[in-house]
């Protein structure tokens, strides 16, 4: 018996490594209803196959773009289909299009603008729970956390009072482990973003933080300090994870984005992380598996 428990508590001891994600996003679009079926099922087994374990889907509505039968059919088949696959998957809940200019917001507005984003999420999540049937492996928020519009005192008190509440609200509808992304651009010192990440992580969240190269705000060496701070491998451990971008932004005035090319893609996917970390790549269309078979522009 003794011999039992112990192995039960190294088990539980080496968990948290045996369970780190190796996950896709995929960021659905109404163009995505053209890919067939057969296509999409081709595409979730190459994924498979090539050491991806989850499918993180970013968002199951966008304003109301897949809110009718028709959308929620395509995402409730698309699921599926990653599930049959072998795959995970992680369901994005409510994603509001101007999200980025009304976080902006100050004092009273903000806290009842994320008031309204926590209650599209807890009824989106109730939503795919119980009318579409979605049974996640996590969930996740779809807003990003930058590193500009938290930075006041206040801010970050509102910030962290809805993340704490909505996920105690999600937990409610199913307790499942919820995840969110941030990303950097230079306005505070990686030092501070640390301390950030840190503080979203204490509410019980997630953080899975963006490498920042496919946008290339920053320098290379300038995202690794950043990406150095968040992702230490002993005493405090903030982000759960990294965002690697497998694409190029292309400049211009509206985003437009280019995979990398494949041999630099797959060299990614195929490094592990030195702290157990979860890895995930943004996003499908971009990836070796899905050429000839999505549009990326």
């Amino acid at each position: 018996m003794l011999r039992m428990v112990s192995l039960l508590l190294m088990l539980a001891l080496i968990s948290p490594a045996a369970s780190a994600i190796t996950g896709m996003f995929w960021q659905p679009q109404l163009r995505d209803a053209n890919i067939s079926a057969p296509q999409w099922v081709t595409l979730m087994s190459r994924l498979r196959q090539q050491g991806i374990d989850t499918l993180v889907v970013q968002w199951t509505q966008y304003g109301p773009a897949f809110s009718d039968e028709s959308g929620s059919k395509l995402l409730l088949q698309r699921i599926n289909a990653a599930r049959d696959a072998g795959l995970k998957v992680i369901v994005g809940l409510h994603a509001d299009p101007e999200f980025f200019s009304r976080q902006k917001q100050t004092g009273a507005a903000l806290t009842h603008y994320l008031a309204r984003l926590r209650i599209a999420d807890i009824l989106q999540a109730k939503r795919e729970m119980n009318q579409r049937g979605f049974q996640p492996q996590g969930w996740y928020i779809s807003a990003e956390i930058d590193d500009l519009n938290w930075r006041g005192p206040q801010a970050r008190t509102q910030l962290l009072r809805w993340l704490s509440e909505t996920r105690s609200q999600l937990k409610a509808v199913d307790n499942q482990p919820v995840y969110i992304s941030s990303f950097f651009a230079g306005h505070m010192t990686p030092d501070d973003y640390q301390q950030m990440v840190a503080q979203i992580r204490q509410s019980g969240i997630n953080v899975w933080v963006q490498d920042g190269r496919g946008v290339n705000t920053l320098s290379s060496s300038e995202c690794q300090r950043y990406l150095d701070a968040t992702a230490q491998c002993a005493g405090s451990t903030p982000a759960s994870g990294i965002v690697y971008e497998i694409f190029h932004q292309i400049a211009g005035k509206t985003f437009r984005g280019v995979p990398l090319p494949e041999e630099e893609t797959r060299a990614l996917m195929a490094q592990k992380s030195a702290c157990d970390k979860d890895r995930l790549y943004f996003e499908l269309r971009y990836a070796p598996a899905a050429q000839g078979i999505m549009q990326y522009d």
